[in-house]
């Protein structure tokens, strides 16, 4: 049934007339005749017998203003409690984070985020599988490299350097590398093989000349980059991780950065979700917080 023509309907009821009634709904005197005519047509019954001089309510229209009344006040009423719960910041997400990025960094965030938001649930599910936000419900997904689906909304987060990596361990039993050159077997690489986690070719990028790309056989492919991280802990192979989940084992010493006088291909970690408009306001503050709170870390970190 069209809401619509019940709200013009009782326009009319209210006013007396068609012509008052399409003046205050702003609308064509003959799209209010059209209007109550299909609501008639749609009932089977008459709702108003109409004349040149007057309006007058059948009994069966009697009886349905009566009930348009209860109906267009329980539907006013729903219409003011869905905009003043838009003003708060309540209610559920779901939000899906590759394993490492949540477990390093967007955890400390996200319990931020709920301190600060106590009305606010999150559904947090940490994998590195591919995710089809539309048909899983999902709020906001967080994309390690580049985006696929040009359809999905991207909001770049941060930029992570890669490094080049290895164990004392396994660089005692293979040999060191002290040049680009030394890139060779016998070394072998562990690397991250995900189409979930998309991440650049392995390039090193001198200060002047062109980029060298890398081509070790593999020893081992996993497809979590926390996995790649352990194998190269243990020594089965040379690695390119992010810089951030590197950190610690820098400190103590468990990992050595490799020709570090050259670059490599950043990665970029994105926000991704599926509309921009008619967003609920926690997923919007839910956004701003993180790219504020990633912007912030960002800068501290110089």
């Amino acid at each position: 049934m069209d809401l619509n023509a019940i709200t013009v309907f009782a326009q009319v009821v209210d006013c007396g007339s068609f012509t008052h009634a399409a003046d205050a709904l702003n609308m064509t005197k003959s799209t209010v005749s059209r209007k109550l005519v299909e609501l008639e047509k749609h009932l089977g019954v008459r709702l108003i017998t109409r004349s040149t001089r007057s309006l007058v309510l059948t009994p069966e229209g009697e009886r349905f203003y009566q009930s348009s009344l209860q109906m267009l006040e329980i539907m006013n009423q729903a219409e003011l409690e869905v905009s003043a719960n838009q003003d708060l910041i309540r209610g559920p997400l779901n939000v899906v984070l590759p394993v490492e990025l949540g477990h390093q960094i967007m955890g400390s965030y996200i319990n931020a985020f709920l301190k600060e938001y106590p009305s606010v649930t999150i559904n947090l599910e940490l994998s590195n599988r591919e995710v089809d936000i539309i048909a899983e419900g999902i709020d906001l997904y967080a994309q390690i490299g580049e985006l696929e689906d040009s359809a999905l909304v991207s909001r770049p987060l941060t930029k992570s350097q890669r490094v080049l990596v290895a164990s004392p361990e396994y660089l005692e039993e293979h040999g060191g590398i002290e040049s680009h050159r030394d890139l060779i077997p016998p070394h072998q690489m562990v690397e991250v093989f995900n189409r979930a986690v998309r991440l650049p070719k392995w390039h090193l990028i001198p200060e002047d000349g062109d980029s060298l790309q890398i081509d070790l056989p593999h020893r081992l492919r996993v497809n979590t980059i926390t996995a790649c991280l352990k194998a190269c802990l243990d020594g089965l192979g040379i690695a390119v991780l992010p810089e951030f989940i590197c950190r610690e084992h820098f400190a103590s010493g468990r990992l050595i950065q490799l020709l570090p006088e050259y670059q490599m291909p950043e990665v970029l970690v994105s926000l991704v979700y599926a509309d921009r408009q008619l967003m609920p306001k926690r997923k919007k503050v839910f956004i701003d917080f993180l790219l504020e709170a990633f912007s912030k870390d960002l800068a501290a970190r110089g």
